[in-house]
C-alpha cells in the first residue's frame, strides 16, 4: 500500500520565510521546509496496483498555470480547538478549479467522495497543548504575513512515509499545467 497525496510544491524561498514563523517554545510539530506543500487531496492507502491508472488520469488534466499568494495565518479546525497552525493562499478560481477537476478524477476511480470543503492552507505546525491565548497572540504578531505570489506551473503526486519524527515526503509525479 501507498500512502498518497496530490498536492502543489513551493518555492525554496517561501519554505525558508516560513520555516522563520515556528515558535519552538510551544508544544507542536512544527513541519520542516521539506514538507511545506498545498494539499489539494489526500488520497491515503492505495493499492499499488492502481498507481499507472491514477497517475494516467491524473496526467489528464487540463488546466491553466496561475500564481498563488499565501497571505494570512489560521488555525484548525478553529480558534476556539487549535490543533493545526496554517498559512492561508489567497483563493484565486485557478486553483479551486483544479482542486474539483482532480476531486472529481480521483472519485471517479472509485475514491471516497471528500466530505470536508477545500479550505487550501500549507500545514506550519501541528499543535498538541498550545494554549488558544498562545495562538491567538501568535496571530496578532503575524497579522500581516504575506508572500510575495509565486508562479504554479505543475501539481504533484506525492508519497507520504511515516517515521516516528515526522512524515517525509516524496514525488512521485508531476503533471505540469498549461501555461
Amino acid at each position: 500500500m501507498l500512502r498518497l497525496f496530490v498536492a502543489l510544491d513551493l518555492p525554496e524561498d517561501h519554505r525558508r520565510r516560513l520555516y522563520a514563523l515556528r515558535d519552538p517554545s510551544w508544544k507542536a510539530r512544527w513541519a520542516t521546509p521539506d514538507q511545506f506543500h498545498l494539499t489539494l487531496r489526500f488520497l491515503g492507502p492505495v493499492e499499488e496496483d492502481l498507481l499507472p491508472e491514477l497517475t494516467r488520469t491524473l496526467a489528464e488534466i487540463e488546466a491553466p498555470a496561475f500564481e498563488l499568494a499565501p497571505r494570512g495565518l489560521m488555525v484548525l479546525p478553529s480558534l476556539t480547538r487549535p490543533r493545526v497552525l496554517a498559512a492561508a493562499v489567497d483563493p484565486v478560481p485557478e486553483l479551486h478549479a483544479l482542486q474539483a477537476e482532480i476531486e472529481r478524477r480521483v472519485v471517479d476511480l472509485g475514491f471516497t467522495p471528500e466530505d470536508r470543503p477545500f479550505r487550501p492552507h500549507i500545514t506550519l505546525a501541528r499543535l498538541k497543548q498550545v494554549p488558544t491565548a498562545a495562538v491567538r497572540s501568535f496571530l496578532q504578531r503575524h497579522r500581516d504575513f504575506a508572500l510575495t505570489p509565486f508562479p504554479v506551473r505543475a501539481f504533484h503526486l506525492y508519497e507520504s512515509h511515516l517515521h516516528p519524527d515526522g512524515a517525509r515526503y516524496e514525488i512521485l509525479h508531476r503533471f505540469p499545467l498549461q501555461p
